[in-house]
């Protein structure tokens, strides 16, 4: 039998434009992470508000201007770097707990996957979180 042309082509997948796929996984980090943004943006706006409330008091009396003006300007650099390191923190935090949460979701249907392919496996005793057990420690 001879073989037909144009039968039993693999189809192609079509190619995401790198465009596509940069403002896709652009706006997944956003998602994901954007409520956390927003309360350290908040945070360090208020670090903000408060240094100019300070300027706003500064040169009342000739030996205030110059310490005011010194410690309002090391208030906004260390409420930046405060307000960064928070934010990195954060999303240390979250992203830990996250992959957590996804190890325990995941740990029944690996265990059932586990005993279909060899009922006589016998367990390590991870806890659902991944961890070793208290007794082994």
């Amino acid at each position: 039998m001879a073989h037909k042309p144009g039968k039993n082509k693999p189809r192609q997948q079509p190619q995401e434009s790198t465009f596509r796929w940069f403002f896709g996984y652009l706006f997944g980090l956003i998602k994901r992470h954007g409520d956390v943004a927003i309360m350290w943006s908040g945070i360090g706006w208020c670090f903000h508000e408060a240094a100019v409330a300070i300027m706003a008091f500064a040169g009342k009396q000739s030996m205030g201007n110059f310490s005011l003006s010194l410690l309002a300007n090391l208030n906004v650099v260390f409420g930046l770097s405060i307000t960064l390191s928070g934010l990195s923190i954060t999303l240390y935090l979250r992203e830990r707990v996250k992959h957590r949460e996804t190890r325990e979701r995941l740990t029944g249907r690996i265990r059932e996957l586990e005993l279909k392919i060899d009922p006589a496996r016998t367990s390590s005793h991870l806890t659902t979180e991944g961890l070793t057990r208290k007794e082994d420690e």
